[in-house]
């Protein structure tokens, strides 16, 4: 027997499923790069389509995948740029051969650079040989001592003073007036997680840039004060400047170190006992010297401060002096 028929004829056909609108956002958005839209338009496509009998479960996880893309892309730049600010080019000798940007505390001393800023201690700065313009260098790299750490002026003072004891030879360079100190030490907060590294760097100030390293613009006639020799002669001492130019004893001069000799080892005994020694050690040689002939106009000495006494400097420093007029011969009986 047939069924009769349906009374209102034949049942409509289902009408077809709707592509979720959160799904086609989710891969348009993580086609484009749009990684955190993507992902929550992905996430909330997927729980939509499947309570609400939706299409567009392939386009969410299209999108989510897409995002997923970049998100690896983005980590694998980040690593790449990383890599590249803490290395530059170099040859078998080390030197660097390209200009490279990079972040001033991975470089290595004597290497020179550009674009230097002094007023931050996150320094990007451009590397390049030392034969190409440039007005800065690395002078040293050295590392405190310390469990603790000492607070930040004890550190900057530690810095500092390691630094200029780092940088004394440079001050015989013919640019040593234009040359300006900067030194970079760790925060409290990297001491703590174990760095003690100091970089010491030297900018140039003057007109125009470098074109050589500065060991290689140091002048031979000029020496540190505790450098000087008996014999040697100098012009006019000069107060701006930690080293002196010797000139020949036969042309005009006004001072000549009569004599040096070593200080006893020990700590610092503090800067009045250390002028009576200095004092009593050159009036004995002194009488030594000049003995049986007419004194210089002045008598004078050098003696090192507790900073160079703490950098192992030694020596005292024995002067004579003309007071009126430059002289044109020794002073120094022979």
């Amino acid at each position: 027997m047939q069924p009769p028929p349906h009374p209102y004829g034949q049942p409509p056909p289902a009408a077809p499923a709707r592509t979720n609108k959160w799904a086609i956002a989710s891969l348009v958005t993580g086609v484009l790069g749009l990684v955190v839209l993507g992902v929550i338009f992905g996430i909330v496509a997927l729980l939509q389509a499947g309570g609400r009998g939706e299409k567009g479960k392939g386009l969410a996880i299209g999108g989510l995948l897409a995002s997923a893309f970049w998100t690896v892309a983005g980590v694998v730049a980040l690593l790449v740029a990383a890599g590249s600010l803490i290395s530059v080019d170099r040859d078998e000798s080390g030197q660097v051969t390209e200009k490279d940007r990079v972040v001033v505390a991975a470089l290595r001393t004597g290497d020179c650079f550009t674009g230097f800023e002094g007023d931050t201690t996150k320094i990007l700065v451009t590397a390049l040989p030392c034969s190409r313009p440039h007005d800065g260098e690395v002078v040293a790299k050295l590392r405190l001592s310390g469990k603790a750490h000492p607070g930040d002026e004890k550190v900057s003072e530690q810095a500092d003073n390691a630094c200029f004891e780092k940088s004394l030879q440079l001050q015989k360079s013919r640019h040593s007036k234009d040359l300006e100190p900067y030194n970079l030490w760790p925060s409290r907060t990297s001491w703590d997680a174990g760095d003690r590294e100091v970089v010491c760097l030297m900018r140039y100030t003057g007109s125009g840039t470098l074109t050589s390293p500065l060991r290689e613009t140091i002048d031979a006639s000029r020496k540190l004060w505790d450098e000087l020799t008996a014999g040697d002669c100098l012009g006019k001492w000069d107060d701006e400047s930690y080293t002196q130019r010797t000139v020949s004893c036969t042309d005009p001069y006004w001072i000549q170190v009569y004599a040096t000799f070593p200080l006893k080892a020990g700590p610092y005994p503090g800067q009045k006992a250390m002028d009576r020694t200095a004092q009593r050690g050159c009036e004995r040689r002194q009488e030594k010297v000049f003995r049986g002939h007419r004194l210089p106009d002045l008598m004078w000495w050098l003696y090192p401060e507790e900073v160079e006494w703490d950098a192992g400097h030694r020596t005292a420093v024995c002067f004579a002096e003309s007071e009126g007029r430059p002289l044109k011969k020794p002073m120094l009986p022979r």
